[in-house]
């Protein structure tokens, strides 16, 4: 037996597929008498004026002879299976779909294959179903091959049918008129059952997708653990900071030494503290003796040349520590620290060292009655 061959749109050259079985399985002359009954096989006779008695295999009938017979068919009412290869084109540009479709179909109206003289089901139904297939798949993305999978195998489906009783038969071809559903012009039930996969540009771009969304992935969990780490390790740090300064501030030598051997890399925090006490102190003192001369408890000219000095002296210094704290980028002598302009301390302007002359000159006048002479 010859087998029918069908292009496969893969790569052009015929795939060899199972012959078809026809839904007209003969077509004889009246020969004055009824073929005998067969299961799943109807009668379908031609009168000569062109009308058509439909002799179902469980309801058996007499041959209205005088409509003078001419032609008897026999159609197959079973259960067959169709199967069609083709492309489906996608929603991207970049790739399509490639599907195998299972096409199940049965005979509901005889009458109607014989009127349509339908020899081959998958021919005829192919072109349909393909232009039903292609536009319900150009939705979906190559990215959503089950969706896209899913949607063809509900909007071709179809209920069983329940081929036992002639009104479940007549209720389903009149629900696949009404539905406009594949193959019910003529006289058939269908189902498609859809298998989608990828072509090879869409699985190859698929592919790289898959991995750069799982490369985006692990780079944002990588970012977010360095965060959490580095926040964790600077809470650590000031924790340890926070201990250390009660510690140096309670003079706690032992508490002190026990905190280090326990964590001996705290030495760079343990130098941070202490220079940042040396600074505070500093500032302390000249902040002081500033406010002792602006609020005029201390006169400036009673500010000896050895005061001038330590004052100046000081100044420079604590200038010269927050300049080289400044350059290393210490948010604490940035934040907290600084003046009132965020700038560095500004001490007032004390006057060069008076000569005893201008000493005595700037000395206030004696009382009145008061004894110039101090005698």
């Amino acid at each position: 037996m010859n087998q029918r061959q069908q292009p496969d749109p893969r790569n052009g050259r015929p795939s060899q597929q199972p012959p078809a079985s026809p839904p007209i399985l003969c077509e004889t002359p009246w020969g004055g008498r009824v073929p005998a009954a067969r299961a799943h096989i109807a009668l379908v006779v031609v009168h000569h004026h062109g009308d058509h008695q439909v002799l179902s295999p469980h309801e058996r009938r007499r041959v209205l002879l005088h409509r003078r017979p001419a032609t008897v068919y026999e159609v197959d009412l079973g259960l067959h299976h169709a199967p069609i290869t083709a492309d489906l084109p996608s929603r991207d540009p970049s790739g399509s779909f490639h599907a195998e479709l299972s096409v199940s179909w049965r005979v509901l109206d005889p009458s109607a294959v014989v009127r349509h003289q339908l020899t081959d089901v998958q021919e005829t139904l192919a072109p349909d179903l393909l232009h039903r297939a292609r536009k319900i798949a150009g939705d979906f993305g190559v990215d959503q091959r089950a969706a896209a999978e899913d949607e063809i195998n509900t909007r071709l489906g179809a209920r069983p049918v329940d081929v036992t009783s002639p009104d479940s038969i007549r209720q389903a071809l009149a629900d696949a008129l009404a539905g406009d559903r594949l193959g019910a012009d003529y006289g058939l039930w269908t189902r498609v059952v859809a298998q989608l996969t990828l072509d090879d540009a869409a699985r190859e771009h698929n592919a790289k997708m898959t991995q750069i969304t799982w490369a985006i992935a692990e780079e944002n969990a990588q970012h977010k653990l360095r965060v959490l780490q580095e926040e964790n390790q600077r809470q650590i740090m000031a924790d340890r900071i926070a201990v250390y300064r009660q510690i140096v501030a309670a003079g706690d030598t032992e508490a002190f030494a026990m905190q280090l051997a326990l964590h001996p890399a705290d030495i760079t925090a343990i130098a941070k503290i202490l220079k940042d006490e040396e600074l505070s102190k500093r500032r302390e003192t000249v902040d002081f003796v500033a406010h002792m001369v602006d609020s005029g408890v201390v006169e400036r000219w009673e500010v000896s040349d050895q005061a001038r000095e330590a004052l100046q002296w000081l100044k420079d210094a604590t200038a010269r520590v927050i300049h080289e704290r400044n350059q290393r980028g210490d948010p604490q002598v940035r934040q907290g620290r600084a003046g009132p302009a965020g700038g560095d301390l500004e001490l007032p302007e004390l006057p060069a060292a008076a000569s005893p002359a201008e000493t005595v000159a700037a000395e206030p006048p004696p009382a009145p009655g008061a004894d110039p002479g101090g005698s």
